[in-house]
């Protein structure tokens, strides 16, 4: 039987009980409708992931100071380490070849105040060589020089929504604000930097609300900072250059874990296999919805069977062979699954598209993922279909006639 034919064939059979086929595809639908949810808001946090790395660098390490339980705060104090400090910075420099550069820093929450406008922002107290360790870009001015660090000059470089909020109708550069009590005069200003709508580990602090200040304006007596910012000359390098960072880092400070060293690269890896365990559990999620889908199809179909009898011995008898009524069976198990499978992606996107608009939670719809689900729905068809088909072939034609 030519395959239009066949396919009008099954269409007609299930038109008969619209209500009896719709009920059937509901678990198709869901099924396939939960997948596709999962895997885009899977696959929107991985590009997330990935192009905040990307902002970052892949050859970026950063040595944070560690937020300390009592704990560790008692294991630091009695092993008299010295916490981070700027001479960490130096002896990750000695050390380590690879290291491009680093830049030490401090980090206050401040309010900064020109004119009358005040804005919450983020001090950045820290060295010129930030500038380049962050890949940072200036719209106007200039960034900290060294001369600003050695003479501790009180001068400021904005980011752009802070230098916006600040300055709305005017230049930024060449004016002065005020930090508590202490006058800074704005040398500088940012361009835009794109970021992650969320904090994680990776997006790190928001640039275009940082003020950046020399490190020698507020001196720290025992030389005590929150942060080094590192960056390594080849991404082959970073893994091993983190090594031995750490390693430099927890021998000064006498094996007392107060420090947090933080990879991109790591962090990628170890995303990636939480994606996988995700991806595991949402695999058995689909298997469990289109087992429980199937099973609703091959009722139907044994259903349909039971009813159509007589319509398979007038098919039989007019010459239809028992391909034909295989084929024709088992064309509705796929008619079936397959417009399940159509609806299950459409519920999917548009719950996708729900999560992403009031959860703010980035989801992306690939391909594969779509393509995937379809080809589940088929072969759940194809599987569930197989047997109502087979029984409806093997009815004799004579006694099929004759049912009532």
């Amino acid at each position: 039987m030519k395959p239009r034919a066949l396919t009008q064939l099954a269409w007609r059979g299930l038109v008969q009980h619209k209500l009896r086929s719709t009920l059937s595809a509901l678990g198709i639908v869901f099924g396939v409708g939960a997948v596709i949810a999962m895997l885009s808001v899977g696959e929107g946090a991985r590009r997330e992931i990935l192009a905040e790395v990307g902002r970052l660098g892949v050859t970026r390490v950063s040595v944070r100071a560690g937020k300390l339980s009592e704990e560790t705060a008692h294991d630091a104090r009695a092993r008299q380490s010295p916490g981070l400090t700027i001479a960490d910075a130096r002896a990750i420099a000695e050390v380590c070849p690879p290291v491009l550069s680093l830049a030490p820093l401090r980090e206050l929450s401040e309010q900064i105040v020109h004119e009358g406008r005040r804005s919450e922002a983020t001090v950045v107290a820290t060295t010129p060589s930030y500038f380049g360790t962050e890949e940072l870009v200036l719209r106007e001015g200039r960034f900290l020089a060294d001369t600003d660090l050695r003479q501790a000059n009180r001068v400021i470089v904005l980011g752009h929504d802070l230098a916006a909020s600040l300055f709305p109708y005017e230049d930024a550069v060449g004016s002065r604000v005020r930090i508590e009590l202490e006058w800074y005069m704005v040398v500088g200003a940012l361009e835009p930097r794109e970021r992650s709508r969320r904090g994680s580990r990776l997006a790190g602090r928001n640039v275009n609300r940082v003020a950046f200040i020399p490190l020698s304006v507020i001196p720290e007596p025992s030389g005590r900072v929150d942060e080094i910012a590192i960056r390594i000359d080849e991404a082959d390098a970073v893994r091993d250059s983190a090594r031995l960072i750490e390693s430099v880092v927890s021998r000064r400070h006498r094996g007392a874990r107060d420090f947090e060293l933080v990879v991109p690269q790591e962090l990628i890896a170890s995303y990636e296999r939480a994606r996988f365990q995700f991806n595991v559990i949402v695999g058995a999620v689909a298997a469990i919805s289109l087992v429980v889908g199937g099973i609703g199809i091959m009722n139907i179909m044994l259903a349909n069977v039971t009813e159509r009898i007589r319509e398979v011995g007038v098919r039989r008898s007019l010459g239809a062979s028992r391909d034909d009524i295989v084929q024709q069976f088992l064309m509705e198990a796929l008619l079936l699954t397959g417009s399940g499978g159509l609806a299950g992606i459409v519920v999917g996107a548009v719950a996708a598209y729900a999560v992403s608009s009031y959860a703010d939670w980035p989801t992306a719809l690939s391909f594969r993922a779509v393509l995937a689900a379809m080809l589940l729905a088929v072969v759940t068809g194809l599987g569930f279909g197989i047997y109502p088909a087979l029984r409806a072939a093997q009815q004799n034609p004579v006694e099929a006639l004759r049912h009532e």
